[in-house]
């Protein structure tokens, strides 16, 4: 009874890192990209993405698993973007209460997360081969991992283009080009190179191990 708790602690922990780290959302293959890039220009814009994104993403992918799997593939698909557009309303209106400033920044870029590739294609190629415990489970941590690296994103985003972060400034050049989509490309192509040199090396001393 005891081996089976810690194979479930063991295959969480290597999910939490495939989702987390080798495959984050955002940086390993640059999926979800367009509203990172286009609005997470600050902390406060990065963090409304997250909500957003975390919510819209997470109820979906839970709600659609019930989605029978004898149903056209092509009319799953269409499903799971109108129970995302759904749940995108009281989304919607919970961040116009919370988060007015920081949500209405966003623009078109917040109900786009309606049709964003980890519900459309990570739910029919991984999520929805598993079991529903774990696969809520590890839909969660790719949620968190995509958050991670958009908060991550912001800060620095915001730190390069004011010189400093929620109004106290500590470097003395800023570069406010930073904030345009140009800027936001080459930052997280930079970010993204970063990540992968970080996960090489970690899989190398992992192998030597």
């Amino acid at each position: 009874m005891s081996e089976r708790p810690q194979y479930a602690s063991n295959r969480l922990g290597s999910a939490g890192r495939e989702a987390i780290l080798t495959s984050n959302a955002l940086l390993s293959g640059g999926s979800i990209i367009a509203p990172a890039v286009a609005a997470a220009t600050n902390f406060a814009q990065a963090a409304a993405l997250c909500i957003v994104f975390s919510l819209v993403t997470y109820i979906t992918v839970a709600i659609c698993s019930f989605v029978p799997r004898r149903i056209v593939y092509t009319v799953r698909i269409i499903l799971y973007t109108l129970v995302a557009s759904l749940v995108y309303v009281p989304v919607s209106i919970l961040m116009e209460n919370i988060m007015p400033a920081s949500y209405a920044a966003l623009g078109i870029y917040a109900p786009l997360l309606i049709t964003n590739s980890m519900i459309t294609l990570k739910t029919e190629l991984k999520f929805y081969r598993l079991k529903r415990g774990y696969m809520l489970e590890l839909a969660a941590l790719y949620v968190l991992g995509y958050d991670i690296a958009l908060m991550l994103f912001g800060i620095v985003r915001e730190i390069i283009t004011n010189g400093g972060l929620l109004g106290v400034s500590f470097i003395p050049l800023p570069i406010p080009t930073a904030s345009t989509v140009f800027g936001g490309f080459i930052l997280l192509a930079v970010m993204s190179a970063l990540f992968r040199w970080i996960v090489g090396l970690l899989s190398k001393r992992e192998q030597k191990t």
